[in-house]
């Protein structure tokens, strides 16, 4: 018999399952107010959010300038893909996934998947595509990837 405390190799914590994965892909036509290049036609999902004022980074930091915001929660904002980044904590959540929007001011930039429904800590959503074989730097822009 094992001492107390000695039973044996701790059990593997459970890994969380996104239940509310982005949904209801749209076309929509982008562009890219720095360039104003256009891109016609491109896939976004509709993402739900646990809050509203949700603030859109200019890159995958916590510490980049937030250039705008989401103000409606819930299932009201649209989202092209999904990166890692940094690390962004909201109490006890914590993420390093961030999603490709444009604010409600017209700014593009990359929102915390912290604010998203239906995932655990560390987890991306189920269904937001991520950009496939694009490479960039730390300073990915978040225009549509697929495009460039």
């Amino acid at each position: 018999m094992a001492p107390a405390g000695l039973a044996g190799p701790a059990a593997t914590p459970a890994q969380a399952t996104d239940n509310v994965p982005c949904h209801n892909t749209v076309k929509r036509d982008l562009t890219d107010p720095s360039s104003g290049r256009t891109w016609p036609g491109t896939a976004v999902m509709y993402c739900n959010l646990t809050r509203g004022h949700v603030p859109v980074h200019a890159s995958r930091s916590p510490g980049s300038p937030v250039v705008g915001h989401l103000t409606q929660g819930g299932a009201a904002n649209w989202f092209v893909t999904e990166m890692k980044g940094e690390t962004y904590r909201d109490g006890a959540a914590e993420n390093n996934w961030w999603a490709s929007t444009r604010a409600d001011n017209g700014r593009w930039g990359w929102t915390p998947e912290v604010h998203f429904a239906g995932g655990g800590n560390y987890e991306d959503d189920a269904s937001l595509l991520m950009p496939g074989s694009y490479t960039c730097a730390n300073t990915c822009a978040p225009v549509p990837f697929r495009a460039r």
